[in-house]
């Protein structure tokens, strides 16, 4: 990717951060008082806002560093193996710093790093949809192992029935 186009797509991105920051901070004032369920909205929305304010100031400082490489004439390489990252990856997110597969290699060792079953999918098994929120794959298993024991001997009413069907 040429320079002249790397700069524009740069100062495009810095411009619709700009904008998203500035969206943020007119953000709506203080809430009204209400009931409960109103408080725990509220919450929603203050946690939401955190979450959004965090990954704006992630892609910022991305920013900030996509620009550096840029003014040292090393933008649109790995920044971890120097590698060429594909214009059409540039393209799509200017900031990128990963080749594709270096980008899906550090998703799959933060995946393996927590291992905790979250929601409806485990971490361990990304791809396995749980029955039940609380049911992990290892319990499940642990559940169908018990159910390999063997059967208790027939009761005795059983054994009389059969004897008087004989009969």
């Amino acid at each position: 990717m040429d320079q002249a186009h790397a700069r524009a797509l740069l100062t495009g991105e810095r411009a619709r951060l700009e904008r998203l920051l500035a969206a943020e901070s007119e953000g709506p004032g203080p809430a009204d008082l209400g009931d409960e369920v109103d408080d725990a909205d509220r919450r929603d929305a203050a946690q939401t806002d955190t979450a959004v304010d965090r990954l704006l100031r992630a892609r910022w400082a991305a920013l900030q560093r996509a620009e550096a490489r840029l003014a040292a004439g090393s933008y649109g390489r790995s920044v971890r193996s120097g590698q060429p990252i594909g214009d059409e990856r540039l393209e799509a997110d200017p900031l990128a710093e990963l080749t594709v597969q270096e980008a899906a290699a550090a998703e799959r060792e933060a995946l393996e790093e927590g291992d905790d079953a979250v929601g409806l999918v485990s971490a361990g098994h990304p791809f396995q949809v749980l029955a039940e929120a609380d049911i992990t794959p290892e319990e499940e298993q642990a559940a169908e192992e018990d159910d390999d024991e063997p059967a208790s001997e027939p009761s005795q009413d059983i054994h009389v029935e059969r004897d008087d069907r004989a009969r």
